[in-house]
């Protein structure tokens, strides 16, 4: 299983973490994810950034269960690609979305703190192996 955001870290490939609040137990994006979303829109839409590869990562605190963190991270990662996409025109093979749960903990001497509840976007056009698709 690759570990994009632990490559990232590792290889030193530009990411940033994203604050995308959701609803409890829900993928759906919130009007205050919405604005969030509209800057990381622009600049992936930048023309400087075109045919780059990005991996939309996301993650969970560490409540619940490890297995049903990785769906719920995944579900919310494929949420965020799809606003991307719909909103920005964003080429689909561009953009590749994964759950990773809690296993990659911004905080991890805060388990279930809200900060761990993330969306990580990583640019993955400066790796040479393939993230693995979902």
């Amino acid at each position: 299983m690759v570990r994009a955001p632990q490559i990232a870290r590792e290889m030193g490939l530009p990411s940033v973490d994203i604050e995308v609040l959701f609803d409890y137990d829900s993928n759906e994006i919130t009007p205050a994810a919405a604005e969030g979303l509209m800057s990381l829109g622009r600049a992936l839409a930048d023309p400087r950034l075109a045919g780059q590869r990005f991996v939309i990562a996301g993650h969970t605190d560490a409540r619940g269960a490890r297995s049903y963190n990785v769906a719920l991270s995944d579900r919310r990662a494929h949420s965020v690609r799809a606003f991307l996409i719909e909103h920005f025109k964003l080429a689909p093979d561009t953009l590749v979305a994964r759950g990773f749960g809690e296993a990659q903990l911004k905080n991890p001497r805060n388990p279930q703190g809200p900060e761990n509840r993330r969306v990580q976007v990583i640019n993955w056009s400066a790796q040479t192996a393939e993230p693995r698709r979902r």
